[in-house]
C-alpha cells in the first residue's frame, strides 16, 4: 500500500512540475495577439495614421503603419494626409535592442528613427540598423490580417535585417539630428 501512495504522490509531483514548465500563454510576448482592426488601433492611437508607431506594451512591440511611416519620414515628421488603413503594409518590431537587450523607446522626433538610449544604436522606422554597436536591425514578428484584424505571432521572432539594409529611408546618420549622441 505504501508503494501505491508513493507512486501517486510521485505522479502528482511530476504532473505539477510539467504543468509549471509548460506555459499556457494566451496574451503578451510568446502568444498570438489580435490587435484589432485599423479603426480600433486609430481609436487607441490616433497618431498611428500619421506614421507614429503604435506601442503595444503587453508584447513589448512597435506596430508600424508602413505607408504612413514613409510619409512621416519624407515629411520630416509632418504627415499632411493621414493613412488610417494601411492594409497588410504593416510591421511588428520587437522593442528589444539586438545589441544588449535594452528596451528601445518611441521614435526620436528629430530623426524619425528609433534610437536606443543604452548604447546609441539607431534604426529606421522599419527597424533597419543605421548606426551604433547593434549587429543587425530590430527583430520582428510575423503579422497577418484575419477577418480585417491584425494578428501578431510573438511566438516566432524573425531576426532583424543585416546592418546596412536600406528601404525608403536612405538618410545617413550624419545628415540628420538625433536624440542620442
Amino acid at each position: 500500500m505504501l508503494g501505491v501512495g508513493t507512486g501517486l504522490l510521485s505522479l502528482q509531483f511530476i504532473g505539477g512540475t510539467i504543468a509549471f514548465l509548460w506555459p499556457n500563454v494566451t496574451e503578451g510576448l510568446g502568444a498570438q495577439i489580435t490587435l484589432g482592426t485599423a479603426e480600433t488601433i486609430n481609436t487607441a492611437a490616433p497618431q498611428w495614421a500619421e506614421g507614429l508607431p503604435y506601442v503595444y506594451n503587453q508584447a513589448n512591440l512597435f506596430f508600424v503603419n508602413v505607408p504612413a511611416g514613409q510619409a512621416r519620414v519624407e515629411g520630416e515628421g509632418l504627415v499632411t494626409t493621414p493613412i488610417p488603413d494601411p492594409g497588410d503594409e504593416v510591421v511588428a518590431l520587437w522593442r528589444k535592442c539586438p545589441h544588449l537587450g535594452c528596451q528601445v523607446p518611441q521614435l526620436c522626433e528629430a530623426s524619425q528613427w528609433f534610437e536606443c538610449l543604452c548604447h546609441g544604436s539607431k534604426y529606421t522606422i522599419l527597424g533597419q540598423h543605421r548606426d551604433g554597436p547593434a549587429p543587425r536591425g530590430l527583430d520582428s514578428f510575423p503579422v497577418s490580417v484575419v477577418d480585417g484584424e491584425y494578428v501578431i505571432d510573438t511566438r516566432e521572432v524573425v531576426s532583424g535585417p543585416p546592418a546596412g539594409t536600406t528601404g525608403f529611408d536612405e538618410r545617413t546618420t550624419d545628415s540628420i539630428d538625433h536624440c542620442t549622441g
